[in-house]
């Protein structure tokens, strides 16, 4: 999956996420959402033409909603800077009594932050949302991402043990924790992580990758060949299996 593409399954389905229906209550709160929901899947296929669209929509008074589609129309497009500071715009202005459209944003901005390479700016926004909602699995997932991007793998631990207490049978969470493992070299645990992960879904290639990584660590070559074969019939095409291919070249140069 793309970096753009997951941020937009973001938009479009995470707690908070903003709702042209709510954002615009009365008779014509469903027309709004119909928009706006053609807007934004048009932005996963075309952005330009989703941008040029939102702008028309927002001068003909889609507030708020066409602003947003705008923002994710330009992840789309490349522009994540101008995004991000869009996205985190919004943010400031929904009102006090939507605190959940408020978070949705924040997240998202944040997500757009961490794709153009500035990790510690998604962090402080994930910290405002987390310090809202601590109990929410995904703002700490997300969270956990930056740290990790950060370098900074004991805190991004912090937050993916709560999340794990929260949502314990979810291999992405696991996947994430067993990478800071890896990074802190405690293979041990970090297997730990990657078994439980395979356990709840034998299927997932980044799984095998990550148990292949660790494999090669412990010097067991033979077993990491295995795992990276496996990621490739599991999943050939995209970027876990370019990451498995490329392990598996540089074992075949040694």
């Amino acid at each position: 999956m793309s970096t753009f593409v997951a941020i937009l399954g973001l938009t479009l389905v995470q707690t908070g996420a903003v709702s042209a229906q709510s954002a615009t209550p009365g008779r014509d709160g469903a027309a709004q959402a119909g928009i706006y929901d053609a807007c934004l899947a048009q932005a996963r296929v075309a952005p330009e033409e989703a941008y040029t669209a939102a702008l028309d929509w927002h001068a003909a008074g889609g507030g708020l909603p066409a602003r947003h589609c705008a923002a994710v129309a330009l992840l789309g497009l490349g522009a994540h800077d101008e995004a991000a500071t869009r996205l985190e715009t919004l943010a400031t202005e929904v009102p006090d009594s939507r605190p959940d459209l408020r978070l949705g944003l924040l997240a998202q901005a944040a997500q757009a932050w961490l794709i153009s390479g500035r990790a510690q700016r998604a962090e402080a926004l994930q910290t405002l949302a987390v310090d809202a909602r601590p109990d929410d699995p995904q703002l700490r997932a997300d969270r956990a991402v930056s740290r990790l991007t950060l370098g900074r793998y004991w805190a991004a631990i912090d937050d993916l043990d709560i999340a794990l207490t929260l949502t314990p049978e979810d291999p992405e969470l696991l996947l994430y924790r067993a990478s800071a493992y890896r990074y802190l070299e405690v293979p041990d645990l970090a297997r730990d992580d990657v078994d439980r992960a395979l356990a709840l879904d034998a299927g997932h290639a980044a799984a095998w990758l990550e148990r292949g990584i660790l494999d090669r660590m412990t010097g067991d070559t033979q077993a990491a060949r295995r795992a990276w074969i496996k990621v490739l019939e599991l999943s050939p095409d995209g970027a876990v299996a370019d990451a498995a291919r490329a392990r598996l070249e540089a074992l075949d140069l040694n």
